[in-house]
């Protein structure tokens, strides 16, 4: 037991020092907090291999192997009662659509996800037939762990690179639209103009002078485009005009930067340093996107109303969930042949043993 808890130690000191350099090399991966989880996982059974080679016959390795169970069970069960609680706040302020319902969605899968906990559990131990199992594992174990551990994955590396996302020296500053209430800026997207500004200020440096680029296009029920709109509100707040960059055509996350870029080369900036403005709820996925395109770019946020965060936010994870798709199935597949491949081998070593019991009692 003390050898492999040494092996554990090892192992999870290696792979943190692995996570901790490639985040540094590139802090702007979504799949670093899949990572992270990993490297909890392996902590943990390294506490509890741990606890059982010090003290095997006491509650200690109760306590390791216990404890942190129970805590993501009452922490899960907590944030899904938070997400209905919030699902009524925001309908209350933003009205009744899809988008305000997304935190409710959420909130009762959490909770379904703990009584589908308790029911596979059952079902597994209770189970006469590797039948049972075959099928409740594959189909209704492995998506819901995969969703979990991407959504606990995801926010916490969303934490993680608020922390460590700072501004720094940049040819331009690229302020990433949002929606407009008739041809004015809304809160949202005032907030996100305020920062951008202030990052402006800040990553001004001597013999560099910074463009304020400010990027959305004209929704169907805009009257103006939102480039336009977020202009007029940085004038009105002091930043000289002559450094402000209108791009007025792109309609997503990734046109605003691709469209930006594209701007910013016929003005004779071909591979610029930038910051990114965006909400924080959106942070990462933005960052996401600069790193997949090319862009040598750092990606900040501009403080959310606290009520909205969590519909902001788990909206940003769902299409960053739709984006890798292909590369869940993937997984899901593979895990589930695992599965299966597991069953037939013990199946098999089942059939093997309760012959070789006939042929001894035969003999």
């Amino acid at each position: 037991m003390a050898i492999a808890a040494i092996c554990f130690g090892v192992l999870a000191f290696a792979l943190w020092a692995v996570m901790g350099v490639r985040i540094v090399r590139e802090p702007r991966h979504t799949g670093h907090g899949i990572a992270i989880i990993g490297c909890l996982v392996v902590t943990w059974i390294f506490v509890v291999l741990l606890a059982a080679s010090v003290s095997p016959e006491s509650d200690l390795t109760d306590i390791a192997v216990l404890g942190p169970v129970l805590l993501v069970f009452f922490a899960v069960f907590a944030v899904g009662i938070y997400l209905l609680v919030n699902a009524v706040t925001v309908v209350r302020r933003e009205g009744l659509r899809v988008a305000t319902l997304v935190p409710a969605v959420f909130g009762l899968f959490l909770l379904a996800v703990l009584v589908a906990a308790v029911a596979v559990f059952i079902a597994v131990v209770s189970a006469e037939s590797y039948t049972t199992i075959a099928l409740l594992v594959p189909f209704v174990v492995i998506p819901i762990a995969l969703v979990v551990t991407a959504l606990v994955g995801y926010t916490t590396y969303a934490v993680v690179y608020s922390r460590i996302g700072r501004p720094a020296p940049s040819d331009a500053v690229i302020v990433l639209g949002a929606g407009l209430a008739g041809d004015k800026v809304t809160p949202l997207l005032a907030a996100r103009i305020d920062r951008g500004i202030a990052v402006f200020d800040a990553v001004a440096e001597p013999g560099r002078e910074p463009l304020l680029v400010l990027s959305g296009g004209k929704g169907d029920d805009e009257r103006i485009s939102e480039a336009e709109a977020m202009a007029r509100y940085a004038i009105d707040a002091g930043v000289d005009e002559q450094r402000i960059v209108r791009e007025d055509t792109s309609t997503t996350t990734e046109e605003n930067l691709l469209n930006s870029r594209a701007v910013l080369t016929d003005l004779g900036i071909p591979a610029p340093a930038l910051t990114v403005v965006t909400s924080d709820f959106h942070v990462l996925r933005a960052a996401s996107l600069t790193r997949r395109i090319g862009l040598d770019a750092t990606v900040v946020g501009a403080p959310t109303a606290r009520y909205y965060v969590p519909a902001g936010f788990l909206r940003e994870f769902t299409a960053c969930l739709v984006h890798y798709r292909r590369a869940n199935l993937v997984v899901w597949a593979g895990l589930s042949c695992l599965v299966w491949a597991m069953l037939a081998l013990v199946a098999y070593l089942s059939g093997l043993q309760t012959e070789l019991e006939y042929a001894m009692v035969a003999y």
